[in-house]
């Protein structure tokens, strides 16, 4: 065994280092290498947490990449139609999870004592929900088949507004300019609450059948292609690929494109993560540079005791460093139990609950991300361990003769 390693190790074991002048500070200097980690791993996973399900959401309402026509209107209604069959072979490739076809009529909901404005969404059989089960508070998903059905999927919030449940009657007025208003009459099969505002106070589901025959379009036309990839970090190069493929006469917009403003808000979280692991590193480098600094100068004796002896003065730093580096292990290690035991208990849980109007979702979502819990506890170590190494030089300070003669 190295003899640095080896007096490192007799010193962590000794009595006398348990109870010296600098246990306090040494245990301070743990402590915030804990409370740092704690706070590394709180930023990383909520941040995270949020840009994952934020996507996710936006997703499951629309897919990542949108085909339509040109359209100037702020409702996003799909005024007219295109073919089905030449816009789903340009979307179809490897990098595609699945192409939803659907279409979007405004409208206004109406019961005998309550109306409200919104957005039918029309969706087909083989409609792909991709995990939108989860808002589901009441009842269920609409059931589409061969013949059209009438059963038609509401917001909470829309739902509220009409005061109407699960298995009451609503009818829905189509308006225009050149004709008589349509009436459709529908079942509230479900409600559903998403804790995404811009969608929960416009969007109601129903087949997709009922927008065709409301603008008299061929059942081989639809409004829009929603298309989901499989990977969302393609969405900016699949997106170009795609609008590539596609006809002059139709445009592709990605979600980023369509809610800029909430992608630039969720981009804001990776720059909050990096400063907070930037500062958390920082305060936990120089509270173990106090201590290994309080640790040397109380050794001091030690080491002009090593110096007689022979020992090089690198191989006395590496006592200190291989002291401090255990004392950083164990900072590490108390604070991923606790880090990640309180991430654990809110992402069981969910006992932390905020505004849906201002963060978009219910509770603080928690995602745990391997590569970057081994990154930070790698990179937390490494780099407190290099900042070590400019006070161990004050060892080199040490002389000797002056050291033994305080004994």
């Amino acid at each position: 065994m190295k003899i640095s390693l080896f007096i490192a190790k007799r010193i962590i074991g000794s009595k006398s280092y348990k109870n010296s002048v600098s246990a306090p500070i040494i245990k301070i200097g743990i402590l915030a290498i804990s409370i740092g980690l704690i706070a590394m791993h709180i930023a990383i996973g909520t941040g995270i947490g949020f840009q994952n399900k934020i996507k996710d959401k936006i997703s499951s309402f629309e897919g990542h990449i949108r085909v339509s026509t040109y359209e100037n209107n702020s409702t996003n209604t799909t005024l007219e139609s295109i073919d089905l069959q030449m816009i789903r072979s340009a979307a179809e490739t490897e990098h595609v999870a699945f192409v939803n076809s659907v279409a979007y009529a405004s409208t206004v909901f109406k019961t005998d004592k309550n109306f409200a404005g919104g957005l039918l969404k029309g969706i087909d059989s083989t409609y792909r929900w991709n995990a939108f089960e989860e808002y589901i508070t009441d009842g269920r998903l609409p059931e589409i088949g061969s013949s059209i059905s009438r059963e038609i999927l509401l917001s909470k919030h829309i739902a509220k507004t009409l005061g109407v449940k699960t298995g009451d009657r609503v009818s829905s007025y189509f308006l225009f300019e050149d004709r008589l208003p349509i009436r459709r009459s529908f079942v509230v099969s479900g409600l559903y609450d998403s804790g995404f505002p811009d969608f929960d106070q416009r969007i109601a589901f129903a087949d997709l059948r009922h927008v065709q025959k409301i603008y008299q379009w061929p059942s081989d036309h639809v409004g829009a292609f929603e298309i989901t990839l499989k990977y969302f970090d393609d969405i900016d190069l699949f997106s170009e690929q795609i609008y590539d493929k596609v006809p002059a006469p139709y445009d592709v917009q990605h979600v980023k494109e369509r809610y800029p403003e909430i992608f630039n808000w969720i981009s804001l979280f990776d720059t909050n993560i990096a400063l907070i692991i930037v500062i958390m590193i920082i305060v936990g480098g120089i509270n173990m540079i106090t201590a290994l600094l309080v640790l040397i100068l109380e050794r001091t004796q030690m080491i002009g005791l090593l110096g007689v002896l022979g020992m090089k003065q690198w191989a006395t730093q590496k006592v200190f460093l291989y002291n401090a580096a255990y004392l950083i292990g164990i900072g590490l290690f108390w604070g991923n139990v606790l880090g990640l035991g309180l991430l654990a208990l809110q992402h069981q849980t969910e006992w932390i609950s905020l505004d849906p109007t201002s963060y978009y979702v219910t509770t603080v979502p928690i995602a745990f991300d391997l590569s970057m819990i081994v990154a930070i506890n790698i990179g937390t170590f490494v780099i407190c361990v290099l900042m070590l190494l400019i006070p161990s030089f004050i060892i080199s300070k040490v002389t000797p003769i002056r050291a033994l003669r305080r004994v």
